[in-house]
């Protein structure tokens, strides 16, 4: 079986270091593990291919140079070629991580004589999303593309409920099925029992600096924990970079924590860093009114992997991953104390610490490997026999 992975997306290179880079990695991996021969048409490669895609062939056409509405239609000139390459090339199934402007998967599944199984990967209301944090000049375009991809994707897998609506709302009759994400817990293992500061807890971070995640929260958090405690300290690991990472180094000074950041770091180096650590945290702050938390937050799963203690918002999708005092600990949104109360409870129980680790491990292998996320997809296009 040959599937064709297209990631027409430049904000998102195949080989590096954001969340997005590891999901398709990874949807790869299950696919090469469920014995797919698999090749990857890229806008964006990247320069951080771990070890074991060193073979994976890869075709990567990048955009024109420009900007505004013409680097939009460069865009989607590049994610035609895309799909001429894949035509080329031919598939037996096509598989499309979502991006605003391309017409890739459309293209692909109804060249020949016959349709070619198609999945449309849905993982964020892109259109919002560019509206509100970037800039979107040929907002028709970006619609006609959705409507085009959706309509003729045999499965559109969507990460969450929120996206299931989001797709539905726009593509009436598009066929969905609720996909979350998931971990790889032969890459994540559980952490070692060492603690690198005999003196101290860390509590960690992984992600995109970004005003969304919450980490000035986590900090406010810390600080409040280590006033309240007469028990060990804890110091914070910000794993990951982006655009508030000054602001947040700045906030950790004045509040006198003990704050390292690690700047952007591949893939692979994440369960090491991980392994330093006591416990981690996924503080996002409260929704915003009339907007859904459409994410599927992958920090979530690799802290549950590397047997860790999670402390994490209860919104969106997270009630339904952590077990609150099984494999977690859930905290109000956007609440410091309640975060420093959290790690209050964790630094002073150490069989607490250990329990859930244990419980988090144990439900990341059993629960959410990628493989169980692939299989859900394959199921869904189940009246392909040839791909099922």
């Amino acid at each position: 079986m040959r599937v064709a992975y297209i990631c027409a997306d430049p904000g998102v290179p195949v080989f590096g270091t954001k969340g997005s880079s590891v999901h398709v990695q990874e949807i790869v991996r299950a696919w090469r593990r469920a014995g797919a021969d698999v090749t990857v048409y890229c806008t964006r490669a990247g320069t951080d291919r771990p070890a074991d895609l060193a073979g994976l062939p890869v075709v990567e056409i990048r955009p024109q140079p420009a900007s505004g509405a013409a680097r939009e239609h460069a865009i989607r000139e590049a994610a035609v070629a895309l799909a001429l390459a894949v035509i080329r090339d031919g598939c037996d199934v096509v598989y499309e991580r979502y991006s605003l402007f391309s017409p890739a998967l459309a293209m692909v599944t109804f060249a020949g004589a016959l349709r070619i199984p198609a999945v449309l990967e849905v993982n964020a209301p892109l259109i919002e999303e560019q509206r509100q944090y970037r800039e979107l000049h040929d907002a028709g375009l970006a619609e006609r593309m959705l409507r085009t991809n959706a309509a003729a994707a045999t499965v559109v897998a969507c990460v969450s409920e929120p996206a299931v609506r989001w797709v539905e709302g726009r593509v009436p009759g598009a066929r969905t099925v609720l996909a979350p994400n998931g971990v790889n817990t032969e890459r994540i293992t559980p952490r070692r029992p060492v603690r690198l500061h005999a003196d101290a807890l860390t509590v960690a971070f992984v992600g995109t600096l970004k005003p969304w995640h919450g980490v000035g929260h986590l900090l406010q958090g810390v600080a409040q924990a280590n006033i309240r405690s007469a028990g060990p300290t804890w110091r914070a690991k910000i794993i990951g970079d982006g655009p508030c990472r000054q602001e947040l180094e700045w906030t950790a000074e004045q509040l006198g924590v003990d704050a390292e950041f690690t700047g952007a770091v591949v893939p692979d180096s994440v369960p090491g860093l991980l392994h330093e650590c006591d416990a981690a945290a996924a503080p996002y702050p409260a929704p915003e009114p009339g907007r859904d938390d459409y994410f599927s937050p992958l920090k979530v799963y690799e802290y549950l992997a590397a047997g860790l203690p999670v402390i994490a918002s209860s919104v969106g999708q997270i009630p339904s991953i952590l077990q609150h005092e099984r494999t977690g600990l859930l905290v109000k949104p956007a609440d410091p104390g309640a975060i420093a109360a959290a790690l209050g409870r964790l630094g002073a129980d150490a069989a607490l610490r250990d329990r859930l680790g244990t419980r988090a491990r144990a439900a990341a292998v059993g629960l959410y490997s990628w493989d169980s996320v692939l299989a859900t997809i394959r199921q869904a296009l189940a009246t392909d026999r040839s791909v099922a």
